[in-house]
């Protein structure tokens, strides 16, 4: 019935299909559940961002086609949509979905296993027998399923056929009726949150439609509340404002031009008009900040474009002019110059740029503008596509000729290349198709490869005299012909830019305004009121980092709106480059650079090193924070168990040595909490020889086999929850369906199951960088019970080949009721085990809120 197309890389997002719609069915749908239909309807609830579980419609078909696998595949086909766009997706969020999994619950709570205690269980079988006798389903079609039933005498092919049996009986009901039936139920929970917020009248719709009723209403009554009103025979609340269709958005940028005719008109020196614009636009200057960044980025096209096209065999390659790549300091790749652009642009660029992105906003804390340790990151993300593909292009031309090796071939730029150029021809400003058809003729006109080779000789004494042993190892290959395929890319930039240039900044600065405004004017619309500073921070922070420096008031200006209370600008911590700043803490904390010896034969030195770089570039982000709370973070705040500490006593030791470090190189004093505390220090680390028993201490590591890691926590003095996240690379979730718990049991090769998670590690997919084991205190046991002295926990990591280790974290003594126990992460191909034993005094929401995982209010 549905099919779920996955987006090309974390950028494109799937797409959901209902295709079992006739043409007819097709255009009626999209007239209900159009998603600019159900907004001309008021339905500003729509979600922005939705995980579709489009399986759950396709289970039926996929339980008769493929029975033994039926479950895993249609939890595969979940579309996370990062923009909900279309008919389809509502009609299967609103509809379709809640339908078939309120049908199919018996298939998929067998399918969960006895994962719940007896008495849990035998609510939930009590409340899905109730829920079928209301849609009219025939008693017997739950007598193989239902709690103390035989499902457990069943084998495998008995189990399967009782599933195709409640497959036959669901097709042979009267489906009108059964349908019919369901709509029922879920208008009664409808009427039922609208009587609950009703008791002093009809209440405004923002009121009544929560998160579990939006879909009701989007599915019944097309997003429209009037008609739903109309159907409770409710009146409309006075107050209510039913908004049909969003303001055009009002940009004030390019004002600066206009005063000599504004004080022309008005009869009044132009002096005047731009002391008046400065004023309205909240800085010093008549022109917009928006205007200053745009002139910067012009500046900086004619120096880039000068760079490459002066480049010539001999010369160190570009890559490095843009700062696009990820921070390094224990090794550099070879052919790559960390700030080459300090190199090749004039200082008055540098100067410009570093000037005008020297600030950002963190969403998380946005009433401080903070320092940005990488300007010249901000203006190439503020330049975006053009930067991306016109760079690229001529590093692929330059590594293709001088070597050592390229990442593509230049017949297959534009492939390679397509998302730049994509978004290059939906801003309007497309690269000329025939540029690729030279491109790839003269690559054929090129020289033939030539390997570059490294030769190395030693000389051993024997007792018949000297030999010497040469060896040599070919690296890279060059062809000759750069100068041609440079001119030819440099004709084609100049030609793109004379176009272009000046429509594509435009575009640039216009589409991210013009969509902070409409988020603005949605949240508007949805919550009858402006938004939090927080709040527009979400939507607005990265608008605010490209074209203000930070400054959301200024945004705000920019966009015709008036703006809050003003953010607060502290003494910055970081005056220079954060590249210099991050080598002398890597210097200070014992980092050396790794040469290619040491790379091939000592890979343990190597992967501290590599550790202490990421140390040493995350301290950026710890002197940002700093600025943003006034005060050092703490280690959660800091985010301090997601990184690696190369340290035997893992975070434990690494932690204070990273703040002493920080607060010598900012001559600030470290906080008072730098030092280890001796209930931390005292858990020793045991290393079993021959196999055996392992005991970790906070903050330290053990290897994993490739195979099922089985987790199981034991609690003493006080009931627990235990559930698992899977976290990308960067510490935060796919989406919501990556919180595992007694509720959803399984994700991606990790289950849940009471007080135990096993992690398949062969099925975790390589999106997934990390699982934290999470161990909350039970919220249905005694009231304010938290984790400390006599009431711990204690984890174990046990695994088929043998591994067996213990974690006992050290005794909480800040009201903790929530703790990160260990975590599994990836580490050079394989799989490892970290102590970690971080408390949470602010319960789940806290947590879940720093995972990434929305958390309803």
């Amino acid at each position: 019935m549905a099919t779920i197309v996955p987006g090309r890389g974390r950028h494109t997002p799937d797409t959901a299909e209902v295709t079992a719609l006739t043409r007819e069915e097709a255009f009626l749908c999209a007239g209900v559940f159009g998603v600019q239909e159900q907004q001309r309807r008021g339905a500003w609830y729509l979600p922005t961002k939705l995980s579709v579980k489009a399986g759950a419609v396709n289970l039926p078909y996929l339980l008769r086609e493929h029975p033994g696998h039926a479950l895993t595949l249609a939890a595969d086909e979940t579309a996370r949509l990062t923009a909900v766009e279309g008919a389809d997706t509502i009609l299967l969020w609103a509809l379709l979905v809640p339908l078939f999994e309120t049908l199919l619950q018996p298939v998929r709570l067998r399918a969960a296993g006895d994962i719940f205690p007896p008495t849990q269980q035998q609510r939930f079988w009590t409340a899905i027998e109730e829920s079928y006798r209301l849609l009219g389903i025939k008693d017997g079609a739950l007598e193989a399923f239902r709690f103390g039933g035989r499902w457990h005498t069943l084998d495998r092919t008995g189990q399967q056929q009782a599933r195709l049996e409640l497959l036959d009986t669901l097709a042979a009901a009267d489906l009108a009726e059964l349908v019919a039936r369901h709509r029922i139920q879920r208008l009664q929970a409808l009427m039922a949150g609208f009587a609950k917020k009703a008791k002093a009248g009809t209440a405004l719709a923002r009121r009544v439609l929560t998160k579990e009723l939006q879909p009701v209403v989007s599915a019944y009554f097309g997003g429209g509340w009037l008609a739903a009103l109309d159907y409770l025979q409710a009146p409309v609340h006075p107050n209510e404002e039913i908004i049909t269709a969003l303001p055009e958005p009002r940009l004030f940028v390019g004002t600066s031009a206009q005063t000599a005719d504004v004080a022309a008109e008005a009869g009044i020196a132009e002096t005047e008009v731009q002391a008046m614009l400065a004023a309205f636009l909240g800085g010093g200057s008549s022109v917009s900040p928006v205007e200053e960044r745009t002139a910067a980025l012009r500046s900086w096209w004619a120096s880039f474009d000068h760079a490459h096209a002066v480049q010539s065999p001999g010369m160190p390659s570009l890559w490095g002019l843009i700062d696009q790549e990820l921070m390094s300091l224990s090794r550099t790749e070879q052919g790559f110059t960390p700030q080459l652009y300090r190199q090749c642009l004039p200082a008055d660029v540098l100067e410009e740029i570093g000037r005008l992105w020297a600030t950002v906003t963190l969403q998380r804390y946005p009433g401080r503008i903070v320092s940005n340790p990488r300007p010249h990151q901000i203006m190439a993300d503020a330049l975006g596509p053009a930067g991306e593909f016109w760079h690229g292009v001529g590093l692929t031309a330059w590594f293709v000729c001088e070597g050592p090796y390229s990442r593509t071939t230049l017949d297959r730029a534009d492939r390679y290349y397509s998302k730049p150029l994509a978004a290059l021809r939906a801003a309007g400003c497309p690269v000329d198709t025939s540029f690729f058809r030279e491109l790839s003729a003269i690559e054929q006109m090129l020289g033939p490869e030539e390997d570059i080779t490294d030769s190395t000789s030693n000389t051993v004494e024997t007792p018949y005299g000297q030999v010497i042993f040469t060896s040599s190892m070919g690296r890279r290959t060059r062809r000759k012909g750069f100068e041609g395929v440079r001119d030819l890319i440099t004709q084609y930039r100049r030609a793109w830019a004379d176009q272009h240039l000046e429509a594509y900044l435009q575009h640039r600065w216009r589409s991210e305004l013009e969509n902070v405004a409409h988020q603005l004017h949605r949240h508007v619309a949805a919550k009858g009121k402006p938004p939090t500073l927080i709040q527009f921070s979400r939507f607005a922070g990265q608008a605010a980092n490209h074209w203000t420096g930070g400054d959301l008031g200024a945004l705000y200006t920019a966009i015709g709106e008036p703006a809050p209370s003003g953010q607060e600008r502290p003494a910055r911590l970081l005056t220079g480059d954060g590249y210099d700043f991050a080598r002398r803490v890597f210097q200070e904390l014992g980092g050396k650079p790794v040469d290619h010896d040491t790379w091939l034969n000592a890979p343990e030195e190597t992967q501290r090193q590599w550790h202490l770089g990421r140390l040493a570039t995350e301290s950026l982000r710890y002197l940002q924070l700093q600025e943003a709370l006034g005060q050092p973070p703490t280690a959660k705040q800091f985010g301090a168990h997601r990184l690696p500490w190369p340290w035997p006593g893992g975070e434990t030791e690494g932690w204070p040595l990273l703040q002493k470090t920080l607060a010598t190189l900012t001559r600030i004093g470290p906080p008072p909490d730098a030092a280890p505390s001796p209930a931390v220090t005292s858990v020793p680390t045991v290393h079993p020889r021959g196999g055996g028993q392992q005991m970790l201490a906070k903050g330290a590591n053990a290897t994993l086999a490739t195979e099922a890691a089985i987790i199981r926590i034991t609690a003493s003095g006080v009931p627990v929850d235990v559930s698992a996240v899977l976290l990308t690379s960067s510490g935060r979730v796919r989406s919501d369906d990556d919180l595992v718990f007694y509720n959803h049991p399984f994700q991606d090769g990790v289950r849940v199951d009471e007080d135990t998670v096993t992690a398949e590690i062969c099925l975790v997919p390589e999106s997934v960088s990390s699982v934290a084991v999470v161990v909350s205190v039970d919220p249905e046991g005694l009231p304010g019970v938290v984790f400390g002295r006599d009431t711990m926990w204690e984890a174990e990591i046990t695994q088929p080949s043998g591994t067996r280790l213990t974690f006992v974290p050290p005794a909480f003594t800040g009201r903790e009721t929530v703790a990160i126990a260990v975590e599994l992460y990836r580490r050079a191909g394989g799989w490892k085990a970290r102590a970690v034993g971080q408390g949470y005094d602010s319960g789940l929401a806290s947590l879940a809120t720093d995972y990434g995982i929305g958390v309803e209010a």
